[in-house]
């Protein structure tokens, strides 16, 4: 799986860049704002979500990790895939996006391209307490929030619990065990 890619731009169109990662082309699809910040024949650094289905492989690119975090919870909502992620992308910038969802700003939602009123309400409704998650929980505790997600309690158990862990304890895997017992009190 491809994380990211660093290499001189060769191409630009409106849908994607190609980049010249030491002799080899990769085509990434990026949203037009990605687009535009990058320049033919310069070096960059994208972000890459490695899309890999039946019968293509495709690779999508994002100037920053938010951006890709973004997109990757966007495409978790059922009914909206890769396409329709970078359509919602185009709207703005990720904070901009994270803020018309947290404020179930439908309006802004439905400008993207193919974006419909069903499928706005769909990723307001699904997303919006996730996104707030993304806020919180930055650096060891969002590490620590996906741990105790994965293990099957819901993100707002993870953040209550979190707030039980003394401040002194800075290494992730003691705040996952501190947490696992204030959870299991």
């Amino acid at each position: 799986m491809i994380a990211s890619l660093r290499g001189k731009v060769t191409a630009l169109t409106p849908l994607y860049a190609v980049f010249d990662v030491q002799g080899v082309g990769y085509r990434v699809n990026a949203a037009p704002n990605t687009l535009t910040r990058l320049s033919v024949g310069e070096d960059a650094l994208l972000h890459i979500h490695d899309h890999v289905r039946e019968d293509a492989r495709d690779l999508y690119g994002f100037l920053s990790a938010d951006e890709l975090a973004l997109f990757e919870r966007l495409i978790a909502v059922s009914g909206v895939g890769p396409k329709a992620g970078m359509s919602i992308l185009s709207v703005g910038t990720a904070e901009t996006v994270k803020r018309a969802i947290m404020s179930g700003d439908l309006a802004a939602l439905t400008s993207a391209p193919g974006i419909g009123t069903k499928i706005a309400q769909k990723i307001v409704l699904e997303l919006k307490g996730q996104l707030i998650d993304v806020d919180v929980a930055m650096g060891p505790d969002r590490e620590v929030v996906d741990a105790l997600v994965s293990l099957g309690y819901s993100s707002h158990q993870a953040r209550t619990a979190l707030k039980n862990v003394p401040v002194g304890i800075t290494d992730v895997s003691d705040r996952v065990r501190e947490a696992l017992r204030s959870l299991s009190n």
